[in-house]
């Protein structure tokens, strides 16, 4: 029997009063995904440090020698083992330079892998969702804006020069006659000072405005300067258009705030593009995808992309042909390796699921996969496995969680690092359990039993209770495999549990539907910000298949309608952005089923025009594969005008039935924030075990919206 290491009693019990009213601190044992900001209040740094310090040494790699083919480096680990946490880390730590890391949040196996990754990375780079603490558009768009500016200003003649900062009254006359002229020279020459200084850290963005202002540089005449000097430089060619265009997006978003330019040409501007052939789709996405790589290259940005949870991410089904999605997967990678190069490949996955679809791959593409890479200082890196961490981390990790909750005790530094536990109990634990996820749930039971006097399960219990689950939805009877007796110092009478229960805070999300509006707020910021939501078209459009064919798996019901067959996304026409909707076959009783294609319709300005045609377009697909077209539009711009209005009437002459949604913020949001919700959920289910019914979660979270991808309900 081992004794829980106390205090003098008069600071023990305001110690535990403290955390009760605190709540358990390993309620949240598990990280949901690389966003999740558990991660982040809970780090320990020397956790996975190795780990995280060769990860950093491959990224590299893309920064010295922007030109480095493009490699897979495969993160192994039990489910638990903190692969979640280690990609946060290097996601949001202040270890390393900055890059690009674009976490999948789906993978949409019915659409080409190339296309499917070209629109991750515009998505992570116009979406709202920050990285070290910067926006990726705000790091990317300095350090370009920055550079091409000092350039441009660099390229001018001395008059040109003067002409930077205009002098009104006498002063203009003054220099007609070449008077006063100084000045002009000294602000020019203190902005290319202060252009040319390194980007600071941590990052703080509008570095370039700031110098332009205290230059007395107009905005709207640095971004006329910078225009100017792209299309006095770039070439003619379709490669050299392109990165005009991208440049220019840029300057506006940097030096004008006005990011809806750089969105209308990443999602629409692309395939407009003068050609004296019109390219394939598929021709479309390379070109467009490796500029892009081009202008990150030549900043020294590394792309990363990292497959978190690839479990869930590829058998996000259990029905689907898992062999054949991973093979569709992996063979995917690879030709994205064959054809771009400068990306680095990051897959974190369960030892059982790699050894398990590995093995059964073309010989080709296992070859390229286990190719190992060099990293000075770290040897050849063929793959990294987690282990679970040695007993004295595992403490750190305790400390971490434990202490701040006695941060502003009278006379905590008296307590035992570990209160309220003891030294022998935390390294029992950390000695017994498999995963790092394992030691925090055990420890989470214990602390319930510590702290309010939970009385652990007995064997009657512990034989009928569900496996224990990651996700912190359900709150179940605390579950003890390691059960250690806990003395309490003489003349302490235990306090009742129900009285002290009620002590707990409710911080902690302890239903699916906090969960849900956990990741509907995520979501939301990062939809927030001009072109956001454009940039995101195509992972809205996967998010709403799988919303559709989860509502379809659990009976989900509209009025008298319900859904018979789900297509989650059919590609069709030539645009990469606008050709894709999702296919709903939704029947009344005994009635035919209506096929139903919905889609997003995202396009602004110039864009919104072409996006309505493509989207019609689908009715002319033979044989007809839609009998009925939903098209999702933002609130604030449902009005149809001019070519939109005539395209809109036609159709209708043609007899064709469509109709209009008005969709709000929080409406895409649900949408965005979906599919990471469901893999949360699918992640949390011993292998084989279904998902909970989900029917009354999904019509009272998104009545509204399942109401608007239906047919009309009579009366509704």
């Amino acid at each position: 029997m081992s004794t829980a290491v106390v205090p003098s009693h008069s600071l023990e019990e305001p110690a535990l009063e403290v955390l009760r009213r605190s709540g358990n601190a390993f309620r949240n044992y598990f990280a949901r995904n690389p966003d999740d900001e558990v991660c982040a209040r809970y780090h320990v740094p020397e956790l996975f440090a190795r780990e995280r310090e060769q990860l950093l040494g491959v990224v590299d790699l893309y920064r010295r020698d922007p030109g480095t083919h493009s490699e897979v480096v495969p993160v192994l680990g039990n489910k638990g083992a903190g692969k979640t946490h280690l990609l946060h880390s290097i996601k949001h730590g202040s270890e390393g330079a900055w890059q690009l890391l674009v976490t999948p949040g789906t993978y949409q196996k019915d659409t080409e892998f190339l296309e499917y990754l070209l629109f991750q990375v515009i998505d992570t780079l116009l979406g709202g969702g920050k990285q070290k603490g910067a926006r990726p558009l705000e790091y990317v768009g300095e350090e370009l804006v920055r550079r091409l500016l000092a350039q441009a200003v660099v390229s001018l003649n001395p008059q040109q020069r003067l002409d930077l900062f205009p002098a009104h009254g006498l002063g203009g006359w003054a220099r007609k006659l070449g008077l006063g002229t100084s000045q002009a020279q000294e602000r020019t020459q203190w902005l290319l000072d202060a252009l040319a200084r390194p980007t600071p850290r941590p990052f703080v963005p509008g570095a370039t405005r700031r110098a332009c202002a205290e230059a007395g540089f107009d905005f709207q005449r640095a971004c006329e300067t910078l225009s100017v000097h792209v299309e006095r430089t770039e070439a003619h060619n379709t490669h050299g258009l392109m990165r005009r265009h991208i440049y220019q997006g840029f300057a506006r978003a940097v030096l004008l705030g006005e990011e809806a330019d750089l969105a209308n040409f990443l999602t629409f501007g692309f395939a407009e593009l003068e050609f004296q052939v019109r390219p394939t789709r598929q021709v479309l996405v390379v070109a467009l995808f490796k500029v892009l790589m081009d202008v990150l290259r030549g900043l020294r940005i590394p792309v990363v992309v990292a497959f978190d949870q690839l479990e869930d991410l590829l058998l996000a089904r259990r029905s689907d042909d898992a062999h054949r999605t991973a093979e569709a997967f992996f063979a995917g990678i690879v030709q994205a390796m064959h054809q771009i190069d400068g990306m680095c490949f990051l897959v974190f996955a369960e030892r059982g699921l790699w050894n398990r679809f590995v093995p059964s791959l073309d010989g080709y593409i296992q070859d390229r996969l286990n190719n190992p890479v060099h990293v000075p200082g770290h040897g050849t890196v063929k793959a990294l496995r987690l282990e679970a961490p040695p007993p004295q981390l595992v403490r750190r990790v305790v400390e971490a969680r434990l202490r701040p909750a006695l941060t502003e005790l009278p006379g905590a530094a008296d307590l035992p690092e570990l209160f309220p536990f003891s030294g022998e109990q935390v390294e029992r634990i950390a000695a017994t359990e498999p995963t790092l996820r394992d030691m925090l749930q055990q420890y989470r039971h214990l602390f319930d039993h510590v702290v309010y006097g939970e009385a652990p399960a007995g064997p009657e219990e512990k034989s009928v209770a569900p496996t224990a689950s990651r996700l912190p939805a359900v709150e179940e009877a605390p579950v003890v495999k390691s059960v250690v007796v806990v003395q309490s110092p003489a003349g302490r009478a235990p306090q009742a549990a129900s009285q002290v229960v009620g002590a707990k805070p409710q911080a902690a999300p302890t239903n699916l539907g906090d969960q849900w509006d956990q990741e509907l707020r995520g979501a939301r910021r990062k939809l927030e910000p001009e072109g956001a939501l454009t940039g995101a078209t195509r992972e809205l459009q996967a998010g709403l298949g799988a919303f559709l064919q989860l509502c379809h798996e659990h009976g989900v019901k509209v009025g008298p309608w319900r859904l018979q067959h789900v297509v989650g996304e059919w590609t069709f026409g030539d645009h990469p952005t606008y050709g894709a909707v999702t296919i709903a076959h939704w029947v009344c009783k005994d009635g035919q089923p209506w096929k139903v294609g919905i889609g997003l319709f995202l396009g602004r300005g110039p864009a919104k025009p072409k996006d309505l045609e493509k989207k019609l377009a689908a009715f002319d697909v033979e044989p007809a594969v839609i009998d009925h077209l939903i098209l999702l539009r933002p609130e604030d711009d449902l009005a149809l005008t001019g070519k939109s209005k005539t395209l809109w009437q036609e159709a209708e002459r043609r007899g064709r039935h469509a109709r209009l949604e008005a969709v709000s913020l929080d409406g895409f949001a649900a949408l965005y924030g979906f599919p990471r919700w469901l893999s949360s959920l699918t992640e949390t289910l011993p292998q084989g075990q279904p998902l909970p019914n989900l029917a009354d979660l999904l019509q009272d979270r998104c009545e509204r919206l399942l109401q608007q991808v239906c047919m009309p309900v009579q009366g509704g």
